[in-house]
């Protein structure tokens, strides 16, 4: 495992203690899993935007289609 130093002002200094009392673990272990998690919120934040996105254009599309519907089935035919 490699060593990575992290400065922490006084207040981040108290809560890393706290957490690391409150879950009986090092602190070490809450920056790593608060690094991951961290990380596994924002992959989640990316694939809500692609799907809203996708969902945007869709929704886009589905209106396109029932106006062409509609102009189809006025046109006298």
């Amino acid at each position: 495992m490699k060593t990575i130093t992290v400065k922490a002002d006084n207040e981040f200094n108290a809560v890393l203690n706290r957490l690391t009392v409150r879950l009986h673990t090092t602190r070490s272990k809450v920056i790593r899993d608060a690094v991951r998690n961290y990380s596994r919120q924002l992959d989640k934040d990316e694939l809500r935007q692609k799907i809203l996105s996708a969902s945007r254009k869709t929704r886009k599309q589905a209106r396109q289609t029932t106006t062409d519907f509609i102009a189809a089935d006025s046109d006298g035919l």
